[in-house]
């Protein structure tokens, strides 16, 4: 009996201890984030600010030991994509709060965005659970074009396939203004590297910056004392590595943000409205519903590109420095560094890392795993990698030697521009590697130079005229050193001033304005700044322009019609001032008898006339200083004798005359060509 006693008191300890034992392992089994997504900006380094949607990281979770951290350090509350890290081998829990809520000027209720979260390569989050799934109505297609490329008029209209519903969010979609946090879960993530992004409508939400980065790892372990690692990391069974640093890939269309951010803040705003153009459409500026929907992604043209939320800034390398965890100067590690390569952007980037090498003193990195996939076999060395959009992949370089200077990362796709015009920008940066720093010399000097315009042209009344300088050799910039984008520090004070990015400028005086006038403009956003001094113009006489004669002969027996810059072909300003058809009171072209005229400022027109024969008209010129020709030119205009040629259009075989048709020699099968016109 006293063995049966004992045998039952040692079930009932090792039940109780089974079950505390399970109680830890779930617990410690879930880790959980807390993340936010909201409307956020970002300052470029041509100073431009762009609206922008984003992820915040939340307060840490209670036992749990998955982080969340901002790509850019250096954001400062402002936009950044994020990088979640989470241990393998357990559940993943993302509590999102959805703040895309939007109040328009002219409204009492909020434009509520709804958003999800996809991990590409995860199941997860409500992804692969159809009943998860938001879809909206597919559109009319009932104008849907005929399957001939060459449609004549009434001929039959197509008639498409029935339409399934659209997809909205693929994922569980979280609602904006909610009072909680919706949790979104993965069971037990595969190790890797991946893309974590917006599941709804991803063409929109996705560039906006509602992307970021997961990696399931074993991180190495760190003494909490010393900061010194203790043993190394395990990206895949079999991998080890000594520290990682993640590299996201993104670019930005200033313009369709801005459409988007229009469209949201804009009263009577439908998530789920199709964009047209048409009349009545919300496309159209027309409309009353006129930017109450999203824009049409498929004009979507990157300008800017970012490596982790940052376009590289040649005269601030450092803010493109990137530190490989957990290395540093104080503790440096040996062995090798796994590069994590997100490519999050619609467009295809080739990264490439300058001077790494990998295994036995390579040139180059070994590529371990795409998509969270471990390659099989050896692994391959390259110089570089293709990486379509969506693409990741992990890379393996060795940790350079003591002393050695970042190793600089760059897209061979040439995403090396901002905004079209600057160059040594966009896709560079550096990974720094036991506390190693750019190199030297990468981060030139930045000169902002004074500039004097003597070129305003006073005025007693209102309107004044306006002074334009559009061409950026001529504009702020043209003589100053490392500067690619300026923006006013001080504003004029006797007249009003439109500055763009570019330096190229307009300047429209107050009436009474008196010499001179002054602004302040400061460079690369925080860079330096420098005096715009504007003077009055020296006048030009109308003497000096020069008018001349022409003459012109049409084809055809009653309409002309002649492209600038035609009749100012012939003319001249002797101060090299732009000539313009002067069209103010008494000073307008002047048709003769039987001739019908429309004349364009820049010299082209269009003559009809009822019958053949030799017309004329004159008209002056005017430079971009106002000043009127004293004289005036005749442009003599022949119109031939008709051949009246009489023209059928038949069919070759049954001579029956052909009505009007029409070839289109490109189709868009986007655009809807009514058959019943021609």
């Amino acid at each position: 009996m006293r063995s049966n006693h004992f045998r039952g008191d040692f079930k009932v300890a090792v039940l109780t201890a089974i079950t505390v034992l399970l109680l830890a392992g779930m617990s410690f089994a879930q880790q959980q984030i807390n993340l936010s997504a909201g409307p956020a900006n970002t300052i470029l380094p041509d100073g431009r600010t762009v609206p922008m949607w984003g992820y915040n990281c939340g307060a840490l979770v209670s036992g749990s030991t998955a982080t969340c951290a901002a790509l850019n350090p250096a954001a400062a509350g402002g936009w950044s994509p994020v990088v979640i890290t989470v241990p393998t081998g357990q559940d993943l829990t993302i509590n999102l709060t959805n703040n895309l809520s939007f109040l328009p000027v002219t409204s009492t209720t909020p434009n509520n965005v709804p958003t999800s979260l996809v991990i590409v390569g995860q199941i997860g989050g409500g992804l692969g659970d159809a009943s998860q799934r938001t879809t909206t109505t597919s559109p009319d297609h009932s104008n849907a074009q005929g399957t001939t490329t060459w449609p004549i008029a009434g001929g039959p209209g197509g008639t498409p396939p029935a339409q399934g519903q659209r997809v909205q969010s693929f994922a569980t979609e979280v609602a904006a203004g909610a009072t909680t946090a919706t949790a979104l879960t993965w069971k037990a993530p595969r190790p890797g590297t991946y893309l974590i992004e917006s599941g709804t409508h991803p063409s929109i939400q996705g560039p906006m910056g509602l992307y970021g980065i997961v990696v399931v790892t074993s991180a190495p372990t760190v003494n909490a004392t010393t900061g010194a690692e203790t043993a190394a990391g395990t990206a895949y069974p079999g991998v080890n590595y000594s520290a990682d640093v993640p590299l996201l890939f993104s670019e930005i269309d200033p313009v369709q943000n801005n459409a988007v951010n229009t469209a949201v803040n804009t009263a009577g705003f439908s998530e789920t409205a199709v964009w047209s153009g048409q009349t009545g459409g919300c496309g159209s500026p027309s409309s009353t519903t006129y930017n109450t929907c999203y824009p049409p992604a498929v004009n979507y043209t990157a300008l800017y590109y970012l490596i982790n939320g940052v376009g590289f800034n040649r005269s601030n390398a450092g803010a493109s420095l990137f530190s490989a965890a957990p290395s540093t100067a104080a503790n440096p590690v040996s062995g090798s560094v796994l590069v994590r390569f997100v490519n999050a952007g619609l467009r295809m980037h080739v990264p490439s890392v300058v001077g790494s090498q990998t295994g036995a003193a390579a040139p180059g990195f070994s590529l371990i795993a795409e998509d969270g996939n471990p390659l099989p076999g050896v692994h391959r060395v390259q110089s570089e990698v293709f990486m379509a959009a969506g693409k990741t992949y992990d890379v393996m370089v060795n940790v350079p030697a003591a002393g050695a200077s970042a190793l600089p990362v760059y897209d061979r796709e040439l995403s090396l521009s901002g905004n079209a015009t600057e160059r040594d920008a966009g896709m560079l940066a550096y990974v720094g590697i036991n506390g190693s720093g750019v190199p030297s010399g990468v981060a030139p000097v930045v000169q902002a130079t004074a500039d004097i315009y003597n070129s305003v042209l006073p005025c007693s009344t209102a309107p004044c005229r306006t002074l334009t300088v559009s061409d950026p050799g001529k504009g702020l910039i043209a003589n100053d050193v490392n500067v690619y984008g300026v923006k006013v520090s001080t504003s004029p004070s006797k007249g009003t001033l439109v500055l763009n990015i570019d330096g190229t400028f307009t300047y429209t005086p107050n009436a009474g304005w008196t010499a001179p006038d002054t602004f302040m403009y400061q460079a690369n956003g925080t860079g330096p700044t420098a005096l715009v001094t504007l003077n009055a113009a020296q006048l030009e006489n109308a003497s000096g322009i020069v008018m001349n004669n022409t003459s012109y002969t049409s084809n055809v027996a009653t309409h002309l019609s002649i492209a600038p810059p035609g009749i100012l072909s012939v003319d001249k300003d002797n101060a090299g001032y732009p000539l313009t058809v002067a069209t103010s009171t008494g000073n307008a072209p002047v048709a003769g008898p039987g001739l019908t005229l429309s004349v364009d400022e820049n010299g082209g027109f269009v003559a009809s006339v009822a019958a053949p024969g030799i017309y004329n008209f004159t008209y002056k010129a005017q430079n971009s200083q106002g000043i009127v020709s004293a004289n005036s030119a005749t442009v003599t205009l022949t119109f031939p004798t008709p051949s009246n040629l009489q023209v059928a259009v038949v069919d070759a075989a049954t001579k029956v005359p052909i009505g009007d048709y029409r070839y289109i020699i490109e189709e868009d099968r986007t655009f809807y060509i009514d058959p019943t016109k021609t």
